[in-house]
Formats: structure tokens, sequence, C-alpha cells
């Protein structure tokens, strides 16, 4: 009786304190972009510049091709090496992974041998994304003719009942067990774990922690649940409500729709405190659009940068690749012209390679934060969608995101003034 008081007391105590994602053990995070290695593309003629100046080819390393993905991913801290290894590690008994869309055959491959080896495979993926066919996934279908069939269960939820996309972006290697380790990310699991330009957060931490609770919380909601947002939110706030670990307050974690406006809030708040904003994203509109918008007149330096598809799309007045003229348009209207600091990635969205990072990097009087996750800075993304976010403050993740986001604008960003006048693809 003394031995289980003790044993009580101890875990009460560990309880009250343990806030800080690193207080549990074992704790590792880890932050890669994908920073693809591409050839370089040159024009058939030399292009001119908006400022005169002659081009002969693309950015290299920001322009790429299907052909450079072998090149990218074959690096020990690619997002995709990661991904594998992480699925082929002997230790995992055991995968939930939820995405907007999957279609890589390198991780379907390691996902196969899993499943054939008897890890137990669980994927939401949106219902829509397939001409709202879910037979048409074939990548994750095929999955279930890779061992016993009964270890793979396979769920499509969004576009349905109101909701919109099933947009998260998580991967979790055995919930619930001590050691657990959560993947969050910008990307899908398709070229956004190669070519494109994206942001991926590997989390080992116990399964006892908030964040791995919350994280197994929300993909088991929107299998059992997600048909409507009534009934997740419904399964996700009880599953939530049953966690007895503190929430960590060095990572806040933002499920949308559920917690959208909590997201919003949170966001608004920091961009008012700040002495300077980071920013990048692939679409930009509503509420935090709005926020800049007002940051900007209250003279707060904002940096941004953009996917090229915004400069095309404002300069030829139509959409081009994801981006459409009228969201174009607006953020030219109330951000670019009123002088926002802006620099494009110039991506090929000849094969929808995107500048796909959604993320913003506070920096305040003292110390920063970084706000991530899954969606875009949208308002579908915080009410409708379904999308994770994150409110980081953890030092040495802060750091890397800023230590990334100055090569993004130092190297590999271009102004506008230095893009190409017309409309050339090598």
């Amino acid at each position: 009786m003394k031995k289980m008081s003790v044993l009580l007391l101890c875990t009460l105590s560990f309880n009250s304190w343990a806030i800080k994602l690193s207080d549990y053990n074992p704790y590792k995070f880890e932050a890669l972009f994908t920073n693809p290695v591409c050839e370089t593309y040159s024009y058939e003629s030399p292009v001119i510049s908006e400022n005169g100046k002659i081009l002969e080819s693309k950015p290299k390393n920001v322009y790429c091709k299907p052909a450079d993905e072998a090149a990218s991913v074959a690096r020990s801290n690619s997002p995709q090496y990661r991904i594998v290894e992480w699925i082929s590690d002997k230790e995992t008994k055991e995968l939930y992974l939820a995405y907007l869309s999957f279609n890589s055959k390198n991780i379907s491959k390691a996902l196969c041998l899993a499943v054939a080896k008897g890890v137990k495979l669980s994927i939401v993926l949106d219902g829509g994304e397939d001409g709202k066919n879910p037979s048409l996934n074939k990548e994750a279908e095929a999955l279930k003719k890779c061992g016993n069939p009964t270890l793979v269960n396979t769920t499509y939820r969004g576009s349905t009942s109101g909701l919109g996309y099933a947009h998260n972006k998580i991967l979790i290697v055995n919930p619930g067990s001590r050691t657990t380790k959560v993947l969050f990310s910008s990307g899908n699991m398709t070229g956004g774990t190669s070519i494109n330009h994206e942001n991926w957060n590997f989390v080992t931490t116990s399964g006892t922690s908030y964040f791995a609770q919350a994280h197994k919380c929300v993909i088991e909601s929107m299998i059992t649940s997600g048909d409507t947002k009534a009934n997740f939110t419904k399964s996700l706030n009880e599953c939530r409500g049953k966690i007895t670990a503190q929430p960590e307050q060095d990572i806040q974690i933002f499920f949308s729709p559920v917690d959208g406006p909590l997201a919003l809030a949170k966001v608004t708040e920091a961009g008012k405190k700040a002495t300077l904003v980071e920013a990048m994203s692939h679409r930009f509109s509503g509420q935090l659009a709005d926020l800049f918008k007002t940051l900007l007149a209250e003279k707060t330096p904002i940096k941004f940068i953009l996917d090229d598809d915004i400069y095309w799309s404002y300069k030829r007045h139509q959409n081009v690749g994801r981006n459409t003229s009228f969201e174009a348009f607006k953020i030219y209207r109330d951000l670019i012209l009123p002088g926002m600091n802006t620099k494009f990635l110039q991506t090929n969205q000849n094969v929808y390679q995107l500048q796909h990072n959604k993320f913003m990097i506070f920096t305040f009087k003292s110390g920063g934060a970084v706000f991530n996750g899954a969606g875009n800075f949208t308002t579908a993304a915080f009410s409708k969608n379904f999308e994770n976010f994150y409110f980081i403050t953890i030092p040495e993740v802060v750091g890397a995101y800023n230590k990334q986001y100055d090569l993004y604008f130092d190297e590999m960003a271009t102004f506008e003034k230095d893009m190409p006048r017309d409309y050339v693809n090598p």
C-alpha cells in the first residue's frame, strides 16, 4: 500500500510539472525541410527580368521536375528518407496515417513491406480528393494485398455533410506505446516528401504525453466519428477530456474544425506582440490575410515568401497552378502593393511542384514562436477542413525554422523586380 501511494504521488507530481515536451523521456524533435536537389533548368533562349536583366535559367534547387526525386530523397536528412526509416524500423508494430492525398511509390513500398511483416496500419484519406471515388486511390487500397488484409484499415473522410477536405498531415508510429513517434507536416505523402518545398516535423516522445495522446485521439475520432462535424467534435473532445497529462506549454495543438477559432486567436495574439513576422504560405486569404493587412498598417515588419503562381496569376489575370487570380489580386492589393517585403519561389507549375510550406515565425522582444501545420492560411482551414496546427516555442525548433527561412529568403526566393517578365518555362 505504501509503495502504491509513493508511486501515485510520483505520478501526480510528474504530471503537475511536466508541461514541456522535453520533460518526457524519450524526447527528440527534428525539423526537416525538403530542400530538393535539382538540376539547373535553362531557358531555350534568354528571358528578360522585370528590371531588364537577362535570365538564362530558373533558380537551381527551386524549380524541379519529377526526375529530380531520386537525388532529393537519397540523402539521410531528407524527409522521405526519415519516413521510410520510421516505417521500416523493427520496433514499428502499428501505424496511423492521415493525409489529404497519398501516392508516393517509395512510401507505399515501405508500408507494404511493413504490413507483410505484421504491422497494423490505419489510414485516413480525403474522400473527394480522387474524384469522390475512394476506389481510385490505388496506392492506398493496394496495401490491403500486401499481407493479411485485416491489418489494413482505410477510411475516407471530408468533402461531405458540410465538411471541407480531410487535410490532416499526421503519421503516428506505435500509438499508445511507451515510445511514440509523431510526424506532422505541411506536405502530403506525394511529391511533398521530395521535390515540393515543405516542412516536416519528427517528434519522438512518451505515449503518456498529452501531445502523443491528443494525436491518437484525433485520428481515432476521424475513423469512428468523422462523418459530421458534430460527431467529430463530440468524439474528439470526449477523448481529449480523458487525458490526465497536462497539455505541453511549449507546443500547443489545434485540430480544426473544432479548434480553428482558438488557433486564429493564438496567431492574432502573437502577431500583435511580434516585432517581426516572417511567413510562407501556399494559399493566403480570410482572417489571417486581414490580420497581416492590419499589422502592415501598424508598421509591423513582415516578410513573406509565396509560390510564383501568385505572381503569374496576378500578372496574367488568370488562374495558374493551384492559385487563383482573385486570390492573387487581393494579396497584391492588400499586402504587396502597400509594401509587404515579398519574394517568390519559382516552382514548376507544369508538374504541380509547389512552394507548399505553411508557417509563420514570430519574433518577440524576448524569444520567438513558430505557427505551422497542415492547413493553408485560408478561412476553410480553420472552419471546415480537418487540419492540425501547432504553436511552438521550443527554442531549438524556432531556431531551425529561422535558419531555414533565411535560406529561403536570402538564397532561394526571388524579388518581383528580378522575376521573368514573360511566362516562359524551360
